[in-house]
């Protein structure tokens, strides 16, 4: 017997058949091969065959709602799949992909429907083994059945019987006898008891759930009548099979008590959502970042089928073909984060075809979030920009015949550009550690196999280009050009007296001491001395110069780049931590830094090198010529800290930027910490990451150290050279002792010179790291643009709203809605209130109402007008909003309520605080009003932070008002005070309220009920509690969501 075919012998499926037949059924099977990713049959086909796995594994997985690909679980050697589309005539339920390199064997639907009809023994067990599966599959999702063994599965699958029944039908009735269990397959039923003729319903039951039990548990008569809800499909379970696994299997039993002792029949059953008016929506799919739905179906099949005559990943119009010709030569692009890397990667892509695209542009474009970008964003980012793109899932065998660059996804977390292929290499560029060389081998251990392929379209030449690099701190430095430049003039002061002091040397070796000329002597010292005054002012007025500038350029650039930072918008802030952020604003002291102080230092020692070399030549020219030789060993330490510095920096960066945000955030949960006691944990988290930030300190400061004695090095032996050297001049005669001494003054100087430029060379390449990071400010698109002279300037407001299809989503169209569809109408004066579970959107809402974010989908109008067109600084100023979070700036009481005004109305502050009866807590302070909060003021409670911040909401008596869960931390009495004194503020204002207590939003004039971003039921509390709907059942919750 053939072993490959021994496992269609070991069916289970053909066990029960007779040898002969057997072996026919064996013979008829034809083996088919697939490789790693290929689909072995698609979802949605006819059914064509009868497979079984001979070797190998593979997945059997669905396509979701949203595109996405969910596992249904694995397959492995004698497995088979098929027979369910061919014995009912219907279309593959599911897909089935391998999971490496398969064998299998395949059973044509021709013979499959001849054996069928001739051997009914072979249709009757297929039959058998398809109810077995779908059943088995069933029972395995729900308890107590998941827990029974095979054994107990098998006998339970033996006896049950199906049974339809139609809506209305009672299944069981209060006071029969003791009967058979039910199992609900599909449909809705509820259990009651008639109490005085009225129904008093005791459980709600759907698929999994099952009834009839506790009467054949106890023997006793029904308890209780069931009736269908809705058309229901129900499993019958006769009484002695039922008595068989409670007496055999005691898991079974042990469900079945906790089962019967949860009944209390003195308890009514809240309504359940979807037994209630309106249904609820299907959950949102969890948005992944990679993942088969993200694969162009077109690419996966060409790069598994292509055409004769074309590349495995060629398109239709001709791209993605690999090109003949090796790439060399590859861009990189640093990553500023490592939520970067697929945007650096992008960009490097886009340096490769021809232009300079910003990395903030493309970064908006994948939609960078806190975990990155997806591959669909890669794509669909590099399509807008004119490239033709799409996304591959591809094994390994096509990785040759890929067209390169090509985006590849690395270790499951991490994006870079392969561009180039060899036999026993890959050479990549990594946006974290620039370009590498990797093993075939050690490349295929890591990539997952998904890639995004781009080719070049004429679009692209129309690619936005663009960097600020340091072009935006010359606006700064032009004011003080000036005093730039003299402080410019003072250091080839400086670099020229240096130069006199060699001069001075030779003459007083060659001079004062050979013809002992003391008067020479004593005119040469007073002439140092001389020289050493004028350079020492020289030095003092150059300082402070230049301290005088760079106050007055910090202050300017600083105001300049908190005023950009400040009008980025709030998916800026949302996409980047604490420590991030912070460490660009520091950074921009060190850029200027290096600028103007480094920038001056720099000239001075380039002047002084220049005229060194002059003088040199003055004395020798063939040890001139010598020094200058040693001038490509500088220019090696050069390259060397420009390829490997500042990549270190650039990680060092980073990781301070991690440990930045751990202490913050550390210190602002201090309290929550302390009352975990979980300050152990903590300091070993800190601890962890600042051992991280060590490493790679260390790393720095030993190249760095390691560089400086390269440096060091090839000086010393410059020097020992150029002695020896002139020692031979002067033996030969062709130079003085004099001049010898004075040329290795010269060299001294030069070296130091050369010294301070290599510095600043390595300080340039740690300056260009935090130059990038504060471009990354710089770059970024303002709110509502540079140019807000098109926008329409708001003074005040009547308080019409509406909102037509409003859809929000973080980050790409792939990502789930948060806001879905959100339509309705608010005039002026109208008290609305949100409701919903939590996470159901209604701070995303009222934060788009806010323009706080931009809605993805459909428009706002304000007194019908759109609400991209307002002035959105204008617009917030006529809306008092009260965060979740809010947050007390370190500064007086009475400025934290007017906030935004240098000296705030004290008439409206007390108003502001009375109306949100902060007033009381607030004069019993010492100082009153005056009192400092925040972190360096005094400590105040969560609920007087509230009223603080409902006073400052409220203080410019604004036309809107939003409150999200402004009343949370305050207990009823300071509730009801503060909601009397805000209902007399909000008559004629339109407001928006969200909170869960119920007397907070009963006496709203509309109620608006969201759940998963869609606007369920809206309406008075009155008419949404008739309605029996969502609402009522959040009631019914007490609002406890």
């Amino acid at each position: 017997m053939d072993d490959s075919r021994a496992v269609l012998h070991n069916l289970t499926i053909l066990r029960s058949l007779p040898p002969e037949i057997k072996d026919m059924v064996v013979d008829t099977f034809v083996p088919a091969s697939f490789s790693f990713g290929n689909l072995i049959v698609r979802e949605g086909d006819d059914a064509d065959a009868l497979y079984v796995l001979a070797s190998g594994r593979a997945r059997v997985v669905r396509v979701g709602n949203n595109g996405e690909e969910i596992s249904l679980g694995p397959l492995r050697a004698g497995d088979s799949f098929g027979e369910i589309g061919l014995l009912e005539g219907t279309k593959r339920t599911a897909s089935v992909r391998a999971s490496g390199d398969v064998e299998t064997f395949r059973l044509d639907r021709s013979v499959f429907n001849t054996l069928v009809q001739h051997y009914p023994e072979i249709r009757s067990y297929f039959e058998l083994q398809v109810k077995h599966r779908h059943l088995h599959n069933f029972f395995l999702q729900y308890a107590p059945f998941v827990r029974l063994p095979v054994e107990a599965l098998d006998t339970l699958l033996a006896e049950l019987e199906q049974t339809d029944v139609a809506k209305g039908t009672l299944v069981i009735r209060q006071g029969d006898d003791p009967g058979p269990m039910y199992i609900v397959v599909e449909g809705r039923l509820r259990a009651f008891i008639e109490e005085n003729g009225r129904r008093k319903y005791l459980a709600y039951l759907r698929t999994g759930d099952f009834f009839g039990e506790m009467s054949l548990f106890k023997g006793a008569p029904r308890a209780a009548s069931v009736e269908a809800h809705s058309p229901c499909r129900l499993l019958r379970l006769a009484a002695a099979t039922f008595t068989k696994l409670v007496e055999t299997y005691p898991a079974f039993r042990e469900q079945m008590e906790q089962r019967v002792a949860q009944y209390d029949y003195k308890e009514v059953a809240r309504v359940p959502l979807d037994f209630a008016e309106e249904l609820l929506p299907a959950d949102a799919a969890v948005h992944e970042k990679v993942g088969p739905w993200q694969v162009d179906h077109t690419a996966e099949e060409s790069a598994e089928d292509g055409g004769p005559g074309r590349g495995p990943f060629e398109s239709p119009e001709g791209y993605f073909v690999k090109r003949p010709r090796r790439i060399r030569r590859f861009p990189v692009v640093r990553q500023i984060d490592e939520t970067d890397c697929g945007a650096a990667a992008l960009a490097a892509v886009c340096r490769h075809f021809g232009r300079q695209v910003s990395l903030a542009r493309i970064r908006r474009l994948v939609h960078t979030a806190v975990d990155g970008a997806s591959l669909r964003a890669l794509t669909s980012a590099a399509a807008e920009l004119g490239l033709a793109a799409r996304s591959v899932k591809a094994s390994m065998r096509n990785l040759d015949q890929m067209p390169l660059p090509v985006i590849a996804h690395w270790e499951g977390n991490h994006w870079l550009v392969v561009y180039d292929v060899g036999q026993k290499s890959v050479r990549i560029a990594d946006p974290a550690t620039g370009l590498r060389r990797l093993s075939r081998r050690e490349f295929e251990e890591h990539w997952t196999g998904y890639a995004a392929l781009f080719d070049y379209t004429e679009a692209f030449e129309r690619a936005p280009e663009g960097s600020p690099g340091i072009a935006w701190l010359r606006r700064f430095l032009r004011p003080f050009s000036g005093t730039l430049l003299k402080a410019a003039g003072l250091a080839a002061v400086v670099a020229a007296l240096q130069l006199v002091l060699p001069v001075f040397t030779q003459i007083i070796v060659d001079k004062v001491v050979v013809e002992k000329d003391v008067g020479l002597l004593h005119v040469l010292l007073l002439a140092m001395v001389a020289v050493l005054v004028l350079m020492t002012i020289a030095m003092l007025v150059q300082r402070y110069l230049l301290s005088f500038a760079a106050v007055r350029i910090d202050a300017a650039t600083l105001d300049f780049l908190t005023r950009r930072l400040l009008a980025l918008p709030m998916d800026y802030f949302n996409t980047r931590r604490t420590g991030d952020i912070q460490r660009r604003l520091d950074g921009l002291r060190l850029v200027r830094e290096f600028a103007v102080q480094h920038g001056v230092s720099g000239l001075t020692a380039a002047l002084q090198l220049a005229a060194a070399l002059a003088l040199m030549f003055v004395y020798s020219s063939v040890l001139g010529l010598m020094f200058l030789a040693t001038v490509p060993l500088y220019g090696i330490l050069m390259r060397f800290s420009a390829r490997w510095l500042r990549p270190i920096f650039n990680h060092l960066e980073e990781a301070f930027g991690k440990y930045r945000s751990h202490q913050i955030d550390a210190i602002k949960g201090i309290e929550t910490v302390k009352a975990l006691g979980a300050e152990g944990g903590v300091r070993e988290l800190i601890l962890n990451q600042f051992l991280g930030v060590a490493r790679k300190q260390f790393n720095a400061d030993f190249t760095t150290m390691a560089y400086e004695g390269a440096v060091n090095t090839v000086a010393f032996l410059s020097v020992a050279v150029f002695l020896l050297a002139g020692a031979y001049q002067v033996m030969g005669g062709r130079l003085s002792i004099g001049g010898l001494v004075a040329f290795s003054s010269l060299v001294a100087l030069a070296n130091a010179s050369i010294v301070t430029l290599l510095a600043l060379w390595d300080q340039l390449q740690f300056a260009s790291v935090l130059l990038e990071r504060v471009n990354d400010v710089l770059e970024q698109e303002p709110e509502q643009g540079a140019d807000r002279s098109h926008l329409h300037p708001v003074r005040s407001l009547e308080g019409k709203i509406a909102l037509r299809k409003i859809g929000f989503r973080y980050g790409g169209p792939e990502s789930p809605a948060i806001l879905d569809g959100i339509t309705f109408d608010v005039p002026p004066g109208t008290r609305v209130a949100v409701v919903g579970r939590s996470g159901s959107g209604k701070t995303t809402l009222v934060k788009c109402l806010a323009g706080l974010l931009e809605p993805t989908e459909g428009t706002i109008f304000y007194d019908g007008v759109d609400l991209k067109t307002l002035n959105y600084r204008d617009l917030r100023r006529q809306i008092g909003f009260v965060l979740q979070e809010n947050h007390l700036f370190n500064d007086t009481i009475a400025r934290n309520i007017g906030f935004g005004e240098e000296e705030p109305d004290m008439d409206r502050v007390l108003w502001a605080a009375r109306v949100a009866n902060a007033h009381e807590f607030v004069e019993r302070l010492p100082l009153g009003y005056d009192t400092p909060i925040g972190e360096s003021g005094i400590a105040i409670s969560g609920g007087q932070r509230q009223r603080v911040a409902i006073a400052r909401a409220v203080y410019h008596r604004p036309p809107v008002l939003i409150l999200d869960e402004a009343t949370s931390s305050l207990d009823t009495e300071s509730e009801r005070a503060v909601k009397e004194n805000v209902e007399q503020l909000l008559e004629g204002r339109t407001s928006f309220v969200i909170a869960h207590r119920l007397s907070t939003i009963r006496d709203a004039d509309v109620i608006l009920v969201l759940e998963k971003g869609r606007l369920e039921e809206h309406g008075t509390h009155d008419e949404l509690m008739a309605r029996r709907g969502l609402y009522y059942y959040l009631v019914s919750q007490q609002l406890e969501l």
